[in-house]
Parts: C-alpha cells; structure tokens; sequence
C-alpha cells in the first residue's frame, strides 16, 4: 500500500496555537484547519490523479479503479488527508493491448512499446480465440510451454514518484494560503 498524507504538525503547531487566538475557541481554529486541509487536499488528489493516469497511460477512471485509490479526509479526531493506493502490478492487457505478427503493442507507462514473440490468441494471431482472457503471454522456452504473463506498472508504486508525486507536493504547498482564508472567511474578514 503506497500513501500520500497532508497534515498539521511541526511548524504547523504554532500556527494552530495562533488560530485558536484568532477565532476565540479551540473547535472554530480546528474546523478552520480541517476545512484547509480537505479542500487543499482534494484538489491535490485531482491533480495526483491526473499526473497519475497520464503517468501509466490509463484514463483516470480506470486509474483510480485499478489501482483501488481511495481517500480520507481530516475530520474532527485526525488534520490529515490520505490518498491511499493498494493493489497489485497491472496486467499488459489493460494498455491497449494488440497483436500482430511480430508479437504484440501496447502502451503502458503512456507509450506504444512492442513486445516481440508476446502473444494473446491461441494459434494464429487471427484465430480470435484468447488464451487465459486475453491477457498477454510469452513464452520462455523454446518450445510452446512454458509460458509466463507479462505485466505493466504498478499504481502504488506509481503513485509516490515521478509526476503524481510531484503533482502532489505542488499543491500540498498551498496549505498555509488556504487556512489563512479559511480563518479570513471564519472571522469575516477581521483577521488578515
């Protein structure tokens, strides 16, 4: 299981201790913090999602049922937001997967690559009969068995490198802009 967080802690603390002044009870500074950290939050999981998807070359709805990403949002026990991914490595043929006479295309990680000798039709690549559900196979002798599946990327490893990765702390950055107007809108406009 691979998991983005957003939370309050640190240099975050002092902040709260600020907040609370500012708005006169403990529960208005922590439904200010809760309300930033939720709407920074999900715009960080749009943004993940989308860098994601591009990321392994998968629409986003299919990203995000795939790789079973779910969130949580900061409530009244705990000011953090989690975009949580579990799952395993994804099958080559949820990218698009053809065969020809080579072997097959595909495009994981959002590029048509080619796999020479894969194949995932019985026989003849016109035969229209898949093997195992038209997942794509190769094989690893010389003869016709032993045959071994062929995988794509994985979501939650995905998640937390490269673009997703980034896309996230680009806007996780935002947090400290969004209270300050969370405490604004709070305070109508008495605290700057």
């Amino acid at each position: 299981m691979s998991v983005l967080a957003i939370r309050i802690e640190g240099k975050g603390m002092p902040r709260f201790t600020e907040a609370f002044q500012q708005l006169g009870t403990e529960k208005r500074a922590h439904s200010a913090y809760r309300r930033g950290v939720n709407r920074v939050g999900r715009k960080a999981f749009t943004a993940t999602r989308r860098a994601l998807a591009k990321q392994v070359g998968l629409s986003q709805t299919k990203t995000v049922a795939l790789g079973n990403i779910r969130t949580t949002s900061a409530n009244f026990q705990s000011l953090r937001f989690l975009i949580e991914s579990t799952g395993a490595t994804l099958s080559l043929k949820e990218f698009s997967a053809k065969q020809f006479g080579y072997g097959v295309r595909a495009k994981p990680w959002g590029r048509s690559q080619r796999f020479p000798h894969a194949f995932i039709f019985a026989g003849h690549p016109k035969s229209g009969r898949p093997v195992a559900g038209g997942h794509v196979f190769k094989r690893t002798g010389s003869s016709s068995l032993p045959i071994e599946k062929l995988w794509g990327p994985s979501i939650p490893k995905e998640i937390v490198k490269d673009e997703s990765r980034d896309a996230f702390q680009t806007t996780a950055r935002e947090l400290p802009d969004r209270i300050r107007h969370e405490i604004r809108a709070m305070t109508k406009g008495a605290v700057t």
